[in-house]
């Protein structure tokens, strides 16, 4: 009989594990390894052994009899318990809030508790991680090309989770969004890639992906060469000199001044450009 119970928790622990494997899928284990995950597994294991108490202090047979009974029984308890545990036996409206008054009233708020530690504490490290990660990565020029990399990457890209990626792109470029800072929204694109492809690999396709995102376009590169050759220069004659086309001069100057990579200073019609780094 002691190794019905022992079967019945691990059940239960195992059901627990991948409860916590399936909400953090980017580093499972470890989320598995923290204090409040052995909490969460714990009160699983206990909720599935003391099912098991239950169901043969009622005699519950399940419709099995002979030599299946007791395994169908354990099967029920390590399975089934956690549904049973999370149940109520009715709802009383406090408010307006429906609270469940039944089993599920202690065990919920345990599970929830030890869910929201795990939670807290991979938080703290994936904030981290991915600050690190994705620190100055141009997010209007790469966040495309990290998407279409990391999904050419793993094999089992789903067309919802690329959905949801796409839709996340779409809502920092143009959605309520979208006046967040320009670093604040490659964090944000960092946390939701993570969760994918998992901080290692996210971190290999940033630093594969940098050194070609942050060259400059080739029209941004004559331009910036040009204020280098001549230092600070009025907006016509620097114009000139770099042999762009109006419209494009004037849509390459704004870029690189709202990057901070060059300065304009004067009064309307008598402006001069500079490096940003130039001295005055």
């Amino acid at each position: 009989m002691v190794i019905s119970f022992v079967v019945a928790g691990l059940i239960g622990a195992l059901v627990a594990l991948a409860e916590l494997v399936s909400r953090y899928r980017d580093d499972p284990w470890r989320a598995l390894v923290s204090l409040p995950a052995g909490l969460y597994v714990v009160v699983n294991l206990a909720g599935s052994v003391s099912g098991l108490w239950m169901i043969k202090q009622f005699g519950l047979t399940f419709g099995a009899a002979g030599a299946g009974l007791e395994l169908t029984q354990v099967l029920v308890a390590g399975f089934g318990s956690s549904t049973l545990f999370r149940s109520s036996l009715f709802n009383v409206t406090v408010g307006n809030q429906v609270v469940g008054v039944g089993p599920s009233a202690v065990l919920t708020v345990l599970l929830s508790a030890a869910d929201r530690a795990v939670d807290r504490g991979q938080a703290k490290i994936r904030s981290e991680q991915v600050r690190r990660i994705m620190d100055k990565y141009p997010f209007e020029r790469g966040a495309d090309a990290l998407f279409q990399y990391s999904a050419a990457t793993l094999q089992n890209f789903t067309p919802t989770e690329t959905k949801a990626i796409e839709d996340r792109i779409s809502s920092l470029r143009s959605g309520r969004e979208s006046t967040l800072p320009d670093q604040v929204k490659s964090y944000l694109l960092g946390l939701a890639l993570q969760t994918l492809v998992g901080e290692k690999t996210l971190r290999e396709l940033v630093e594969s992906l940098r050194p070609i995102i942050e060259q400059p376009p080739p029209a941004e590169q004559v331009l910036l060469d040009t204020l280098e050759a001549v230092g600070r220069s009025e907006l016509r004659s620097l114009q000139a000199r770099s042999g762009l086309p109006l419209y494009e001069f004037s849509r390459v100057l704004d870029a690189l001044a709202s990057a901070g990579r060059v300065s304009i200073d004067g009064d309307p019609g008598k402006e001069t450009v500079s490096p940003a780094n130039a001295t005055a």
